[in-house]
């Protein structure tokens, strides 16, 4: 039987979850300001976080708030972009050229897809968290 994290850890949780996706963001800016010639390396860099940071919230977050009432459709509606996200970084993984313009907008518009996502998991996500910690006390 799966424990739930206390308040303290919970708290913790959130926080690592919120500074990731700050650097992640933070990465984005930086693939913004480089020269087309030198993004390769930073998208690769980007690809990766993402993956680890997916990893991570599926096996901290979603088993935790599956459960409660409102719970499950949030659930779903992260698991489903995640997969949307995952499918773009893919293709993305699939390019051949770095300076290809169709990619640059590609990678933008991915880039737009996770921001909103992040949004989403902070305002719905993250709270259902805490309001099951503070339920299960």
């Amino acid at each position: 039987m799966a424990r739930t994290p206390t308040v303290q850890q919970t708290a913790g949780i959130a926080k690592i979850l919120r500074d990731e996706h700050r650097q992640i963001l933070a990465l984005f800016q930086l693939y913004l300001a480089a020269e087309a010639d030198s993004r390769r390396p930073i998208v690769d860099q980007i690809l990766q976080r993402l993956d680890e940071h997916f990893a991570m919230e599926e096996g901290l977050l979603v088993a935790g708030v599956r459960n409660q009432d409102n719970g499950a459709p949030v659930v779903e509606q992260v698991r489903l972009d995640h997969e949307e996200i995952q499918a773009m970084m893919c293709e993305l993984r699939q390019a051949e050229t770095d300076d290809d313009e169709s990619m640059d907008e590609f990678f933008e518009d991915m880039m737009q897809t996770v921001h909103v996502h992040f949004t989403v998991e902070e305002r719905d996500l993250l709270p259902l968290l805490a309001h099951q910690t503070s339920q299960d006390r």
